[in-house]
C-alpha cells in the first residue's frame, strides 16, 4: 500500500493488527491471542502510556507470531506495523 504524508500510521498499524485478529482462522494460539493483544499493545501506544516497554513488547509478540504462526497470516504480522 501507498500513503501519502496526511494518513495517520499509528491507525494503519492498528487496522492492520485488528485485519488478523478478524481474519485470524483461530487454529494456533500465537495468531488467535497474540492479534488480539497486539491491538491491545497499539492501542497503548498510541495513548502514550508506557511507550518504550509496550514497543518493545510488540516488537516481542510480532517475533511470537512470526516464529508461531502456522500460516503466513501471523508470519506476516510484523512486517504490517514496521513499514
Amino acid at each position: 500500500m501507498v500513503f501519502d504524508d496526511t494518513v495517520d500510521m499509528g491507525e494503519q498499524a492498528r487496522f492492520a493488527m485488528e485485519f488478523c485478529t478478524v481474519e485470524s482462522c483461530g487454529k494456533c494460539t500465537p495468531c488467535r491471542i497474540g492479534s488480539v493483544r497486539g491491538v491491545e499493545v497499539i492501542d497503548r501506544i498510541r495513548a502514550g502510556e508506557n511507550r518504550e516497554a509496550n514497543l518493545v513488547l510488540l516488537e516481542e509478540l510480532c517475533e511470537t507470531m512470526v516464529d508461531g504462526s502456522l500460516c503466513a497470516m501471523g508470519g506476516m504480522t510484523r512486517s504490517r506495523y514496521r513499514a
